[in-house]
């Protein structure tokens, strides 16, 4: 409960206010990619050890946003966009195949770097509201009892109304 209260306030503030906070967004890309190697790579440890382990990629990633914030643009792109496409996929219900996940992390991927590269501030908001919006859907799943497809389409709708939100607000 207290990991999906984490998720929801983290998913919140990144669906409302992710362009202003990038250190946020790659603090979060870092701790939800250690997250996912942990849970794969570490499958005999307990939830402690796999949180700390994405704990550490999270701060790592927010260090090097304010050290090298440059450098780490394409890189945070990738990761919010390969990770939260795949998050939205899974959400909707889709159950790729480990070769189609692969491909669809690598388009959004490719995606997110560009768009962070290239428009960055709209990257950002895109970003941002994508990767928000997933933590809190993620979060308040973990809190209420709500599955499949109604978490895909509450995403769907979270997410453009953090882009209308942060957009709005520039």
């Amino acid at each position: 409960m207290s990991f999906s209260l984490v998720q929801i306030v983290v998913g919140a503030v990144l669906l409302l206010q992710g362009r202003r906070l990038f250190w946020l967004l790659a603090g979060s890309a870092g701790f939800v990619l250690g997250l996912f190697l942990a849970n794969r790579l570490l499958r005999d440890q307990s939830g402690t050890t796999v949180l700390l382990v994405a704990l550490f990629f999270g701060v790592v990633g927010a260090v090097l946003a304010v050290v090298a914030q440059k450098a780490l643009i394409g890189l945070v792109g990738f990761l919010a966009g390969g990770i939260g496409l795949l998050a939205l996929v899974q959400a909707l219900g889709f159950e790729p195949t480990a070769l189609v996940q692969a491909l669809v992390v690598v388009v959004g991927g490719v995606v997110g770097a560009y768009l962070l590269s290239a428009v960055f501030e709209l990257g950002l908001i895109v970003l941002s509201s994508l990767i928000g919006a997933n933590l809190l859907m993620g979060g308040l799943s973990g809190v209420f009892d709500i599955t499949g497809q109604v978490v895909g389409i509450a995403s769907l709708v979270a997410f453009g109304l953090g882009v209308a939100v942060q957009a709005r607000s520039r």
